[in-house]
């Protein structure tokens, strides 16, 4: 099977193109070149980090290692739900394995060769998302007797390895988590599984009989261990069905965790479930000292220093703070949160600190008098947004402003408050006028040119980068310097290409903030609380190879971790759209068959419905009918033309 691949003489051109664009925009960045944020007390509850025991993965399949040049490996694999039950390879050449299969009770039987003869249909599909795609052989099993179904796979003639997927409708499900945010290197990391069933979120008590989980740290060594439900491995109480383990990193980088959980259903049928998770690991912790000191920048605002271990100067990472005080009564209140983008700096007693802007306008709209602090205080790599450190309460010293602030504050809260100053916007002086932005998403191809070549857009430019794998913050800049020769600019998205364009929007001064129209960011097919299928390309990399590699931002925990930090002044300003499959009463519909053994209906083949919601900004409707990407059994959803010509009317510019 032949993965289809574009021109590769357009491909050439086009990203060459591009990176004559953007390697035009020296990325050097300072501080005034983020965006300065804030927000009210009431928003504080929505802006801290989530609890890590919801962002699990719901898991439906079990995907099992296949190893290259071997003559025979066996799998013993449950069939529990006999009416929906499901085999897939997932290998590189695995046109040459050879498969033999026995039903329950039964003798083996060529797979490929004789599968029909027992009701089994076998279809080639691909596994993926963008262009990051892996030939597969999907074999659906209908109305066979439930059991054990032995599998023999010989590799013999293949020098490749791969997966055998085991799948189901059984309602029963693992769910797997990392239990913490802040993964840095030579700290305790743990990881919970426990199996539930989808009519209730509880953990089901005595039906793990063997759980494990396989590690696999960045320079590719393999560490596997025990978990326990015990009550003393990361685990609840010991035989409450909560299963838990822990490894300490001892080096930095990316490193990927396969939970495998064996046992009994309550209905007595045995069972098989992996989950995978990306752990990004950094290399310091991050470590708070002393006090924060306060100090004028101009008339309204205030530069907070913020002493900090461990970080070197000019490292950007995230921070968050929450500004509290003490009211005339005696109380202890909180005023406004503030944040953002910052590069740590070295003082003139040589210390390291974190700058943080304070307008202190929102000090003036409440009645606090004094005994000013930051609560709650943490720091996140500006990529992977693990958490480096955290502080609960910091002494916030020398804190003054103009009386007459307080006086003349009607408690409104202005732009300014919110982001910082707006710069003045320097553009050359024959520099074109404000634009349309269309933008790719993860590894991707260029998917806006058959809506481009149908005249569905008008005055725009195309930002490419081709194949390519990015985290938020590496994808938003290299849409600001794409478009920093622009006046202004609005954005119409496909995919992660939403997310990083929220993200430019949320931390970078850019072409953005100066344009005008009604939809500023527009959006399709944009996994913003993540997808099932970033965690398993990570896995499938130690197979096949890097590839565009994965990417944790994509997944549910690294998405909720990155959206945890977007406020609601940002995310109103973009407009989204979903699309799913068609869905008939005659068939099994699908956008990839591949995919569909992973992902929770209505889903695009790559995002589900469910985890393409952005809370707080425009929903714009659920259409059926497109997938995510070409070459899906419905057209790719950048082609609806209906859509992409309301996108283009009502653009920002």
């Amino acid at each position: 099977m032949q993965i289809p691949k574009p021109n590769f003489l357009i491909f050439l051109l086009l990203s060459a193109c591009f990176v004559t664009a953007a390697t035009a925009q020296k990325n050097n960045l300072t501080n005034a070149d983020f965006k300065q944020l804030a927000g009210t007390a009431e928003e504080i509850s929505q802006m801290r980090l989530p609890n890590p025991a919801d962002l699990g993965l719901k898991s439906k399949t079990a995907l099992l290692p296949v190893l290259a040049n071997r003559t025979v490996q066996k799998f013993e694999v449950p069939i529990e739900n006999a009416d929906d039950f499901k085999l897939m390879l997932l290998a590189a050449t695995g046109e040459s394995w050879r498969i033999k299969v026995a039903l329950p009770n039964a003798d083996f039987f060529n797979l490929r060769q004789d599968g029909n003869l027992y009701g089994i249909e076998r279809t080639e599909s691909f596994y993926g998302l963008g262009d990051e795609q892996f030939p597969a052989e999907v074999f659906s099993f209908k109305g066979v007797a439930s059991g054990v179904l032995r599998v023999e796979i010989n590799t013999n003639d293949s020098p490749s390895a791969g997966f055998l997927v085991v799948s189901s409708e059984s309602p029963y499900r693992l769910y797997s988590y990392i239990n913490s945010l802040k993964t840095v290197r030579g700290q305790s990391i743990g990881i919970v599984a426990s199996l539930f069933d989808n009519e209730n979120d509880a953990a089901l008590a005595g039906n793990i009989r063997e759980s494990s989980v396989r590690i696999e740290t960045p320079n590719g060594q393999i560490v596997g261990t025990q978990m326990f439900d015990d009550g003393n491995h990361n685990d609840a109480a010991a035989g409450d069905g909560i299963f838990g383990g822990a490894f300490v990193p001892t080096q930095a980088g990316k490193f990927v965790a396969q939970i495998t959980v064996k046992g009994v259903t309550p209905n007595g049928e045995s069972f098989i479930r992996t989950g995978e998770h990306i752990v990004e690991v950094a290399a310091n912790r991050a470590v708070f000292e002393g006090v924060a000191f306060a100090k004028s920048i101009d008339g309204t605002r205030l530069r907070v220093d913020l002493p900090v271990r461990n970080l070197k100067a000019g490292q950007k990472v995230l921070a968050y703070a929450e500004v509290w005080g003490r009211d005339a009564d005696g109380n202890q209140k909180a005023i406004a949160w503030i944040g953002g983008m910052t590069l740590a700096e070295k003082s003139f007693a040589k210390q390291i600190v974190l700058p943080i802007t304070l307008d202190t306008r929102w000090l003036a709209r409440s009645d606090v008098e004094n005994d000013y602090q930051l609560r709650n205080i943490r720091v996140q790599d500006s990529n992977s947004f693990a958490v480096l450190g955290t502080r609960e309460i910091v002494s916030l010293l020398n804190i003054e402003f103009p009386e007459n602030l307080r006086r003349n504050s009607g408690g409104e809260v202005t732009n300014e408050m919110r982001t910082g100053v707006r710069p003045v916007r320097g553009i050359v002086a024959d520099a074109p006028g404000g634009k349309l932005m269309l933008v790719h998403g993860y590894c991707s191809g260029d998917v806006w040119a058959t809506a481009r070549n149908a005249g569905q857009f008008s005055n725009y430019v195309t930002f490419l980068d081709l194949g390519q794998n990015r985290s938020h913050d590496q994808f938003a800049q290299r849409i600001r310097n794409f478009g920093a020769s622009l006046p202004s600019f609005g954005i119409v998205a496909h995919s992660q290409g939403g997310a990083a364009s929220l993200h430019l929007y949320t931390y970078y001064w850019s072409g953005l903030d100066y344009a005008t129209g009604t939809r500023l960011i527009q959006s399709v097919g944009t996994p913003y609380q993540g997808t099932a299928i970033a965690g398993n390309l990570a896995a499938l990399g130690s197979i096949f190879g890097a590839g565009c590699g994965s990417n944790n931002d994509l997944t549910y925990s690294g998405a909720a971790a990155w959206l945890a930090n977007i406020p609601n002044w940002a995310r109103v300003k973009v407009y989204y759209h979903t699309t799913s499959f068609t869905d008939v009463w005659w068939r099994y519909d699908y956008c990839s068959l591949a995919t569909d053994l992973f992902l929770g209906d209505p889903e695009d083949g790559v995002v589900e419905r469910a985890y393409a919601q952005l809370p707080g900004a425009n929903n714009l409707g659920h259409k059926t009918g497109w997938c995510h990407s070409s070459g899906m059994r419905d057209p790719a959803q950048t082609t609806d033309s209906a859509r992409n010509v309301n996108m283009n009317t009502y653009a920002a510019r």
